[in-house]
């Protein structure tokens, strides 16, 4: 891996654009620090791929970035040249430079990177890469497809129901109804895909239940309608791997005040608790009794293992300390600057984290490198179909 340049893939076209951009920046300087070449791979909202040792310093997107980036050339995908490898040209009147990725770090957060989208082009470039593959990313990042993997491991999960936003202009009246008779109120209407608690809203009241479908279908063109969690504590365990031995981490417990863990509370209040920086906002291990402990660190394990999880994984708990129930919620598959402030609670040090997940990724490629996709057929030479021969 040393002598490998692995391209930090960060920003990209999703809601939590911003969040990545963090996320990478961090993962970047930890490379670097640790000895490994690493290039910052940026990619706007709009789909365009930027290139330049200036985008590897958070500093840079603080004030006025989207200007500064207009004085910037794009980079392009080289499709001939990139087997194995990502080509990237950047081509001028004068002249034109490339870079070659060796390595891919995604740290794209939701839609168009954490869902199997840029672990796809990886694989059909037949590139290593690091973090979850095409199937856990895209069933993770499905709320909707989540809930049904849960209850088919028999992992508690809270009632829910889920439309389309066709089937909610359509028939609005009808799914209102439904929602009423078989969720009942307090309840949660989410965006299906997506992430950091964006479209997401808490309804305690039937007359506000229309205008929080309305805001979810803003976002998404899958609704998912939960049944709410009273007296919640809010717990989360991480999973790493490094292709053979998984480790699992401490329980953490999250704290806020208002009705959910909102954008806010994970990123902006007191430093942000997603990112590990608000301290005062966070209890590790958590304050539950060791049988829920346990149970959290089991059904995170299975979760990883029936997922096929590579490098980390993320799962969040909901715990109703009142009756004493604990319902699975949701799969991250790229943790918010990879919760490395769970992992160094936990004992473990961010280099072996990234250590991990980055001979996961080698491990996964070199087996898929064995994998023979030659198979001998007759079938077009024996094909006798009319419309076909013309």
């Amino acid at each position: 891996m040393k002598n490998r340049t692995i391209g930090v893939l960060f920003g990209g076209r999703s809601t939590e654009h911003e969040i990545s951009i963090i996320t990478g920046e961090f993962i970047l300087s930890k490379l670097r620090e640790f000895g490994y070449k690493a290039e910052a791979v940026y990619i706007d909202k709009d789909g365009k791929w930027y290139l330049s040792e200036k985008l590897s310093k958070l500093s840079f997107f603080k004030e006025d970035y989207k200007e500064k980036l207009k004085t910037f050339s794009e980079y392009s995908l080289n499709l001939s040249k990139s087997h194995s490898k990502l080509v990237l040209e950047k081509k001028t009147i004068l002249s034109q430079n490339s870079i070659t990725l060796d390595y891919i770090f995604p740290a794209f957060h939701g839609l168009n990177g954490e869902d199997g989208t840029i672990q796809g082009l990886a694989e059909f470039f037949n590139i290593p890469y690091a973090g979850c593959g095409i199937y856990s990313s895209s069933v993770a990042i499905n709320k909707i497809l989540t809930k049904k993997l849960l209850l088919s491991l028999n992992i508690p999960t809270t009632k829910f129901l889920s439309f389309s936003k066709n089937d909610i202009k359509n028939n609005k009246k009808d799914i209102l109804h439904k929602i009423k008779n078989e969720i009942g109120i307090p309840l949660f209407v989410k965006p299906a895909l997506g992430g950091s608690s964006i479209g997401i809203s808490k309804v305690r009241d039937y007359i506000d239940l229309e205008d929080a479908l309305n805001i979810a279908m803003h976002y998404d063109t899958q609704i998912i309608v939960e049944q709410s969690v009273e007296n919640i504590v809010d717990l989360t365990c991480s999973v790493l791997s490094d292709g053979k031995e998984i480790l699992i981490s401490k329980v953490q417990e999250s704290l806020f005040e208002d009705d959910l863990f909102d954008f806010s509370s994970k990123y902006e209040k007191d430093g942000g608790a997603q990112t590990g920086n608000a301290k005062s906002n966070l209890v590790i291990p958590a304050n539950v009794s060791s049988d829920i402990t346990n149970k959290i660190k089991e059904s995170s394990e299975k979760i990883f293992k029936a997922t096929q999880g590579n490098g980390t994984m993320r799962i969040d708990f909901l715990y109703n300390a009142k009756s004493d129930e604990l319902f699975a919620n949701e799969i991250n598959t790229l943790p918010g600057t990879l919760y490395h402030h769970l992992w160094e609670k936990s004992g473990i040090k961010f280099s072996k984290v990234l250590d991990y997940m980055l001979l996961d990724g080698m491990r996964r490629w070199n087996t898929c490198q064995e994998l023979n996709n030659d198979f001998k057929t007759d079938v077009l030479n024996n094909t006798n179909s009319l419309k076909l021969k013309k």
